[in-house]
């Protein structure tokens, strides 16, 4: 852009390059591309998508992140098919399935169904019948937990899932790789990390203090590392640190980004950061360094503060 002399709303640099990502066999959502191109010095973003929209979300002082990476390198591309793609296709499955229950028609619902974002009013819809707006309701209804067989589902959609998926290779690629799907699972993660989206922007336009805002703020990082480990299934590789991080005195702490290895965040107050940051060097890396997995020097890359800064920018020098 900047060679081109070409400029675009930021919005529309992050849709395109989430479709490029695509094309290297990941099928991105396009969360990490929006807020590293839509990012506001100070403030979290509200990523809305279908259209694509940032809403500014003012942190409360007094805290800080720390960011630490577990060392284990997830090479998405490489093991989409029973990762990053499974899940994707898993969603898309149990959106499908819960359409299919909710009364919409098998072939609507195959063909226009993508992802649980299109039922959503459905489910809530549903659950406004049982006494609440929690599309949840209808997850625990309608989906039963054990795992879904593939000719289960096709029994459902009354057609092969070859069929449905048949333009996406990556898909298919799931499909040729999976022994079950948890549609279950899967959906709850989806839902409940939702809710706790918008209950992380209503604490901080609460009258709570500050400081009861970062403990709120921290137990909805804790509760959204709960649904990843557990329905979401996406970060057996962070579960020490992150189990560190929250026995070293930060308020909350979940793995960032898809999962499958790389970082976690971790919420803590201004004034331990530094002791923080040291406890982590002593009880997470030094037995890394002793093994030589990283060297003493580097450390500083893989632990370290941060505050939210500006998204990725053209400088002209």
């Amino acid at each position: 852009m900047g060679i081109l002399g070409k400029n675009f709303p930021k919005k529309e640099v992050a849709q395109f390059t989430c479709k490029s990502e695509r094309h290297i066999g990941t099928q991105s959502g396009g969360m990490d591309q929006a807020i590293s191109i839509m990012a506001k010095p100070g403030f979290a973003e509200l990523i809305d998508f279908n259209p694509i929209k940032a809403t500014d979300v003012q942190l409360p002082s007094g805290g800080t992140f720390v960011i630490a990476h577990c060392l284990a390198e997830s090479k998405k591309a490489e093991t989409a098919a029973t990762n990053y793609n499974n899940r994707v296709v898993e969603c898309r499955l149990a959106a499908i399935v819960l359409a299919i229950k909710l009364g919409m028609d098998t072939k609507k619902a195959v063909t226009s169904v993508t992802t649980l974002s299109d039922v959503e009013g459905l489910c809530v819809s549903f659950a406004g019948k049982e006494g609440s707006s929690d599309p949840g309701v209808a997850v625990k209804k309608l989906l039963h937990e054990e795992p879904y067989t593939l000719v289960e589902i096709e029994k459902i959609t009354g057609q092969s899932l070859a069929t449905v998926f048949q333009s996406s290779q990556t898909s298919l690629d799931v499909l040729r790789a999976a022994k079950h799907f948890k549609l279950f699972q899967r959906a709850s993660h989806v839902y409940s990390e939702a809710r706790r989206v918008y209950a992380f922007r209503d604490t901080v336009l609460s009258k709570l203090s500050d400081e009861g805002m970062l403990k709120k703020l921290g137990d909805l990082m804790n509760d959204s590392h709960h649904s990843c480990s557990v329905l979401y299934e996406c970060s057996p590789e962070l579960e020490e640190l992150v189990k560190v991080c929250r026995d070293n005195g930060a308020l909350g702490a979940r793995l960032t980004g898809a999962g499958w290895g790389g970082c976690a965040v971790a919420l803590v107050k201004e004034g331990i950061v530094p002791q923080f940051i040291l406890n982590l060097k002593e009880k997470y890396y030094k037995s890394r360094i002793d093994r030589g997995v990283i060297k003493q020097s580097d450390l500083g890359l893989y632990v370290f503060a941060s505050k939210p800064s500006s998204g990725a920018a053209i400088l002209r020098l």
